[in-house]
């Protein structure tokens, strides 16, 4: 054997080569995406309602990045997953099952459990309503919890919201949702109203998130927004990058894959909406 070959055999007593270091789930389970142009970023969060008439495999198949909100206490929540991310897309775990008037404690448990049942989710949401975002010292273990599980954190943008003032003192990767599309049972033209003011939003502020449901209307009323659309840059939340630019008050400098909106796509899925985005009801 040559010595060569013979000095690169492990011999008794030689240290253990070290473990390459696992990526946090934001990282590993994250779309890659590029946004070259800086354009401001889109994004749109569908919310996976069940039941046996809700076509996930349809979903699954859009052409462009989704990021889908699934309830970890859900039965079929790991099938569900599964299906999205089978497709590329990314997950966000629902803050359910946290007990009313929760304690920091509880939010161990929950949350443990929660990325058993979702172990690709790249983040956390809260509720829409009643979640802990209001509440400082349970936002503050959350955060923790999140933190050091690797995953961002997703808010909406309504009272103190003590959740994302806790994320981005300690850095970690947050974003905040804008507006919800389809509250109180809205129908299509809702639904393209509602997207029309978050384009507009995400244009002046550099970026908009929006969360709807898997209902037919909102999906309706995506899939005609998205034909007139202006060109985008898809984006999936949370963002990657360091709150510092969100603090700064600048447009995040994405790493986002470019897109342009098809005239025959699906519902709508998180996308960049350039800066002349606009749209009639």
């Amino acid at each position: 054997m040559p010595p060569s070959e013979a000095s690169r055999l492990p011999r008794i007593g030689d240290p253990a080569p070290a473990a390459e270091e696992e990526e946090p789930p934001l990282r590993r389970y994250a779309q890659p995406f590029e946004n070259p142009g800086r354009k401001p970023l889109f994004s749109i969060l569908l919310q996976d309602t069940g039941g046996p008439l809700l076509d996930r495999e349809a979903l699954a198949a859009l052409p462009f990045p989704v990021t889908f909100v699934i309830d970890p206490q859900a039965p079929d929540a790991a099938t569900a997953a599964g299906i999205y991310r089978a497709a590329g897309h990314e997950v966000l775990m629902l803050a359910s099952g946290l007990p009313e008037r929760a304690r920091p404690a509880d939010a161990e448990v929950t949350l443990e459990s929660a990325a058993a049942a979702l172990p690709e989710a790249v983040g956390l949401i809260d509720l829409p309503a009643g979640g802990f975002q209001e509440a400082r010292p349970l936002s503050t273990q959350v955060v923790e919890i999140l933190a050091a599980q690797g995953r961002g954190l997703v808010t909406h943008d309504h009272g103190l919201n003590a959740a994302d003032q806790v994320a981005r003192r300690e850095g970690l990767p947050s974003a905040v949702v804008f507006r919800r599309l389809d509250e109180g049972e809205a129908d299509a033209a809702s639904v393209r109203r509602a997207l029309d003011r978050a384009a507009f939003k995400a244009a002046q502020d550099g970026r908009a998130m929006v969360l709807g449901d898997t209902r037919p209307e909102t999906l309706k009323g995506l899939m005609e927004w998205s034909s007139r659309a202006a060109p985008m840059a898809w984006r999936s939340p949370p963002p990657r990058r360091s709150c510092a630019e969100r603090k700064a008050g600048r447009p995040p400098e994405g790493r986002d894959r470019p897109g342009r909106v098809s005239q025959r796509v699906g519902p709508a899925g998180p996308g960049t909406a350039s800066a002349d985005a606009s749209g009639t009801a």
